[in-house]
This record gives C-alpha cells, structure tokens and sequence, in this order.
C-alpha cells in the first residue's frame, strides 16, 4: 500500500453503448468501472466502451520533498553518502509509461540532500507521462528507494526495472485492450478484475528488485484520475507524513 493515495481504479471511466441504453433505461448512471462491476449480469458484453477524455492530459514531476519524518521510511535519508532516487510508471488503458527509462542518467530522478536537514527534487522536465487524450483514466505510481551503489548499479536497477515494466501483466493486458481485444471480448465490463490485480503485481515485482539489490525503498504514491473528472491544468500537491509531492499537470 503506498503511503499516499488519491482515488482508485475502481473510478476510471466508462460510456454506455446503445445496446446497454436499450436493454437499461439508467445505463447513463453506469459510469465508473466499480459500479459496472455490479451490473454485468444484466448486459450483453458490447453494452459498454471506455471513457476517453476530451482533452490531452499528461503529468510532470515539479518537485519532491522529503522531511526528517520520512527517516522513519528511509533510515540513510540524510546520510551525505546514500543516494535517493525516485521512479515512476504511469498509465491509461492506451498505454504505459516508465520514468526515467533504462538509459537514464542518474541525476534524472535524484532527491538531493540540502543543508543536511532536506531532500528535494525540482522537477525541471521531469516528464512523467507524455500528453495525450486518456482511455477511461490515468494512473501513476511512484517509489523511492535509497541505494549506497554507484552509477553503474544504478543502470542495472533501471534496466531491469523496464525490463519488467515491458513484460509485466499489467503492460500485456493495456496492450490486448488498447488492440481491441478488451472490448471485442466483453473486457471493459471486466477491465478492473483484469487490470487491478496487474498493477498490483507490478508495484510488487519492482519492489522485489529494490529490495534484492539491497536497497530501502518506499511505496510512495499512487493516484487514479478517471478521464471523466476535471483535468485543471497547472500544480497539483500531495503531502503525506514528512514529505510534499508536487505534480504538474498538462493539458
């Protein structure tokens, strides 16, 4: 469970069809992937189709701060010698994204130690997922994991850390969905029993790999913005025990 969260799948977006507007007269209210998840007996499997935003929406990382609370997380948090570091993956039913990607340089997703008693990353074009028009909502996850092993270690960490991205579950379903494949076998009605447990899976095997290379790591942030909800652009802040997140959202 991360340590902040905003919403959850079961709030991602869906839109009746005319075969589920002929067959229920309050299909319209039927808008979210929980309440679907109640009424499928009643429908046929085309009844329903994702939700897909009017206007392209994407996420930025502007800055993140961590406190002296979060050493209760993290116990080398403001030893001079450890390094910090963040990643994030971020998705609709369209797609996946991971940041920083397998190549990146460090210095992408380092929390710096400031005068000894804060860290903090300002997000100068820390693109956490590209804008686009979202499929029925958008997810992210973020972790932050503390590691005393040099560049080096840090590019096999990330290598592998996408190496499982691509190959995940979760990536397999998205891509099935994003196909076609969802709709044409009844799966928007079960999107959230196929996609939850995926993603689920995902934070997990990530972790296992933070842990393996014998590094502290935090289950930081997850939030789910359905595609049906307001997208107001500009700064979004999250704060949970001894630290401050700061998204920016695009448009």
């Amino acid at each position: 469970m991360a340590l902040i969260q905003v919403g959850s799948l079961g709030e991602f977006s869906v839109v009746p069809l005319e075969t589920a507007m002929k067959k229920l007269p309050a299909a319209q209210r039927i808008d979210t992937f929980s309440v679907l998840s109640q009424v499928t007996s009643q429908l046929p499997p085309l009844a329903f189709d994702f939700a897909v935003s009017r206007n392209e929406r994407g996420l930025t990382l502007k800055s993140l701060q961590l406190k002296k609370e979060f050493g209760n997380f993290i116990s080398r948090l403001f030893n001079a010698t450890s390094k910090i570091y963040f990643l994030a993956w971020a998705w609709d039913i369209s797609g996946l994204s991971f940041y920083p990607g397998p190549a990146a340089a460090p210095s992408s997703c380092l929390i710096p130690l400031k005068g000894g008693e804060i860290r903090e990353f300002i997000g100068s074009g820390a693109l956490l997922f590209p804008p686009r028009k979202i499929t029925a909502g958008l997810a992210l996850r973020m972790q932050i994991w503390a590691s005393r092993g040099k560049q080096r270690k840090f590019g096999k960490v990330m290598e592998e850390v996408a190496s499982t991205i691509q190959g995940s579950e979760l990536n397999t379903v998205l891509l099935g969905m994003a196909g076609g494949a969802g709709v044409a076998t009844g799966g928007v009605a079960g999107a959230l029993a196929l996609v939850e447990p995926a993603a689920l899976e995902l934070a997990k095997l990530i972790g296992q790999i933070l842990a393996k290379a014998e590094d502290e790591f935090v289950d930081y942030f997850e939030g789910y913005f359905p595609a049906k909800e307001p997208w107001t652009k500009g700064a979004a802040r999250y704060s949970g025990k001894g630290s401050t997140l700061v998204l920016n959202r695009l448009t």
